[in-house]
């Protein structure tokens, strides 16, 4: 099992947060987590707002859901705005995020190596907040995040060939640590 959680931290380059281009519906995006919350919403000043976020935490909090509890509305694009996120937002975002990591390794070869070196390790996002994406408080989450990029890496595997990305064999966690 390799754990995940912010892009600086170990294994930090599977995380939503960590830096890698992707170009997805011909919008450019800095980073996964910024393409999926732009996804919240097709209305434009939302988007310009994702965006121009400054950081994936930032896009994260302008997405928040207006109703969020606590601190995770103040920033909510949403709740300053009186506009509500589409109504389907829980129907589709599993496949926002799949598609979103598949374009961050297929886009990013660099990326693509270092996940296909992972092998057969079982992903797992330690996201204490996010029983859906991650662990969860309990540590019994759905870790949905680490499901689809296992997945993602799956697919690679399937295409390494006609991609010429490396053999995912070798010993990830010796030669990253």
């Amino acid at each position: 099992m390799l754990y995940f959680s912010r892009d600086h931290a170990a294994f930090g380059f599977l995380s939503h947060f960590h830096p890698s281009p992707i170009t997805l519906d011909n919008d450019h995006w800095v980073t996964v987590e910024h393409f999926y919350q732009a996804q919240k919403s097709d209305h434009p000043d939302y988007r310009a707002a994702i965006r121009a976020a400054e950081t994936p935490g930032l896009a994260k909090r302008l997405a928040a859901q207006p109703m969020a509890p606590g601190r995770s509305a103040q920033q909510s694009w949403f709740r300053k705005n009186s506009v509500m996120p589409r109504p389907d937002w829980h129907d589709v975002k599993l496949e926002i995020m799949r598609r979103a990591d598949l374009a961050k390794f297929s886009q990013n070869p660099d990326l693509a190596a270092l996940l296909l070196a992972t092998g057969d390790a079982e992903l797992i996002e330690d996201s204490p907040s996010e029983p859906f994406w991650g662990t969860g408080p309990d540590g019994q989450g759905f870790n949905w995040a680490g499901r689809v990029i296992m997945e993602v890496r799956d697919q690679l595997r399937r295409t390494e060939d006609s991609t010429g990305f490396p053999n995912g064999s070798a010993d990830f966690r010796a030669s990253y640590n």
